[in-house]
């Protein structure tokens, strides 16, 4: 093993990284907009819908992120959408992340006390406004360590981007090894590059949950310790 070639190929590795990095973030936080409203109608909307997101839960789960990739290279411009690659990968994971991300949110809304929305509407408060006011800021909390989970797919999932030639890391790696056939170093350097992406996804979540929403959370509970009687 060559560290001094290892070291060489470092710096192209990175930027690609920073490309891996971007559409997995990008992918979720959109995915998690169209999550939210798509699993607050799984839990509150017309139940005309449901049928409608449950196919499209079934059909996202059920179909390769490779296909559904293909299907958005090449599709998309046949119905007038000239986007760029970047734009295509970003559409892509995020159609796919949607699919998981509904479920996601569901599981954490119907988790909080029934009771609690009970209480709302006898103050007259509406579910949907109830949703927003007291469910979603308590279900928040119950989302981070599967979001997490599913930005570590995420970037998993981007390496398949390297099929419709997005310069992400796996396709960095892929073009250094064609020009080299050096396999043994650009592989290792490409499993250490995606393990501290996630493992810092990991941590980060973990220092999210236990200090931030803890925080509110106990500030809320001394609140209401403090609160005078009558």
């Amino acid at each position: 093993m060559d560290l001094n070639f290892m070291i060489q190929i470092l710096p192209r590795l990175l930027r690609a990284s920073l490309t891996t990095i971007q559409v997995s973030l990008l992918s979720l936080l959109l995915g998690t907009l169209f999550g939210l409203l798509m699993g607050m109608i799984r839990v509150l909307g017309p139940r005309f819908l449901h049928p409608f997101v449950n196919a499209y839960v079934t059909f996202v789960r059920g179909t390769p992120v490779a296909v559904q990739i293909y299907a958005a290279f090449f599709l998309l411009p046949r119905i007038g959408l000239n986007w760029s690659l970047f734009e295509i990968s970003v559409f892509a994971l995020t159609f796919n992340s949607v699919g998981y991300q509904i479920e996601i949110i569901r599981a954490a809304l119907q988790s909080i006390d029934k009771g609690q929305h009970e209480a709302a509407a006898a103050i007259g408060l509406g579910k949907w406004k109830a949703m927003w006011l007291i469910t979603l800021p308590q279900a928040a909390q119950r989302m981070i360590p599967p979001l997490t989970n599913e930005l570590a797919n995420l970037i998993k999932a981007s390496s398949v981007l390297s099929i419709i030639a997005l310069y992400e890391l796996t396709r960095a790696g892929e073009a250094i090894i064609a020009s080299t056939f050096r396999y043994a170093e650009v592989l290792i350097l490409m499993s250490i590059l995606y393990f501290l992406m996630i493992q810092s996804l990991t941590e980060g979540s973990n220092y999210l949950e236990k200090n931030v929403f803890n925080f509110r959370t106990s500030r809320i509970k001394t609140r209401k310790i403090k609160q005078p009687a009558g």
